[in-house]
């Protein structure tokens, strides 16, 4: 779940509350096995995208813990799969799931990003297929020993406080700025609950999985039949190290959390805003017609990419003219002004306007100005 990377912005987020055009169509290759469809694990659906490409999409509602897509490429002789799960069991699901359309072995997983959400199901592919190879940015390699552990050790302990102080909410029927919940709200922080108990369920047992094979800027794979595999680092974005799996032929790209509906995942500390723009430009320059985003439904324009990508210039835009006049972070905070943005995103939702307070203006700001900060 996006919980090892949202579960520390929740607590901001609590911390705060208490002082697109997407296609939604689902269309399942094969119906939920009996008791499957209230699972956690199981709460996907799997479509068809062209020959031998399939998306496995959540079906969570928008809240702030999520998790993440993934894609099948079924190839002549094995599959590459691009993302796991933030829990074993749910990428066993999945796993399930791949075997109802093939019997053929999994020989690469790409993970697209560092984010527990998208890496911790890796166990679940080592244990069930021999020679499996794990392929990532270098910075990944790098990040998940020393920093990536801090992070997680963090989750680990903050999250039961979190977790709690959701649970209340609910009990009191208020919302974590106090008020009344909506029934949107309650649909989302009960999902909420579900997402998190079900990884810390899992969570202090599981060892990470190292990649084992890196690339700085390209790699490709060619398969048989002609299938050409890219998998490309266009710039930094969400993380130093997103990578995105591009397959020119069918005209399909795998983003990772470059892309997410139905508002941006910004962490102040580890996102590069003031490169997102140039990264999601490079983006849509490859002109693929299907988008398979982080989280989220699968798109099939670019219409959503290019407003993520108007956010984050006129972000980068603001903090550096702000930092240049002399501002500090907290008159920044103040000072930027992203309404337009927080009413093409978020609409009359209270939900997601939420998601836009905590996810988008708060960390955006941070990690612009940051880096605004760093240029002088």
């Amino acid at each position: 779940m996006k919980t090892f990377l949202s579960i520390l912005l929740v607590a901001s987020a609590l911390a705060v509350a208490l002082t697109s055009r997407a296609e939604d169509a689902r269309t399942r290759t094969q119906p939920p096995r009996a008791g499957e469809a209230q699972s956690v694990a199981h709460n996907f659906d799997v479509q068809k995208l062209a020959e031998g490409i399939y998306a496995v999409i959540r079906r969570d509602p928008p809240g702030l813990m999520v998790d993440a897509n993934s894609v099948f490429i079924i190839n002549e002789e094995d599959v590459i799969v691009v993302d796991s799960s933030g829990a074993p069991s749910t990428t066993k699901a999945v796993l399930a799931a791949l075997r109802r359309l093939t019997d053929k072995p999994v020989r690469y997983v790409v993970n697209t990003h560092w984010h527990d959400d998208h890496i911790i199901g890796n166990t679940a592919y080592r244990e069930a297929f021999a020679g499996v190879e794990f392929i990532a940015h270098a910075e990944m390699r790098e990040y998940l020993p020393g920093r990536g552990a801090t992070n997680r050790k963090g989750f680990l302990e903050g999250a039961p406080r979190a977790l709690s102080a959701i649970k209340d909410a609910l009990s009191k029927n208020k919302n974590l700025s106090g008020t009344e919940l909506s029934a949107e709200e309650r649909t989302s922080y009960e999902s909420d609950v579900r997402l998190v108990e079900h990884v810390l369920g899992e969570a202090a047992g599981t060892q990470l999985t190292l990649p084992t094979v890196t690339l700085r800027e390209r790699l490709t794979l060619h398969r048989g039949g002609g299938r050409v595999v890219e998998i490309l680092h266009l710039g930094r974005g969400h993380t130093a190290g997103d990578v995105v799996v591009h397959l020119p032929r069918e005209g399909v790209v795998v983003t990772g959390d470059l892309v997410v509906w139905p508002v941006p995942l910004v962490g102040g500390d580890q996102s590069h805003v003031s490169d997102w723009a140039a990264t999601l430009s490079k983006l849509r320059a490859l002109g693929a017609k299907v988008i398979v985003p982080g989280h989220g439904p699968v798109l099939r324009d670019d219409s959503y990419l290019k407003l993520l990508e108007d956010l984050f210039a006129s972000v980068k835009r603001q903090a550096d003219a702000l930092k240049a006049r002399g501002e500090t972070l907290e008159q920044a905070r103040k000072s930027v002004n992203l309404e337009e943005f927080r009413k093409a995103f978020a609409g009359d939702s209270t939900v997601r306007q939420f998601l836009f307070d905590t996810y988008v203006k708060g960390p955006s700001v941070a990690a612009a100005f940051r880096e605004a900060s760093a240029k002088r």
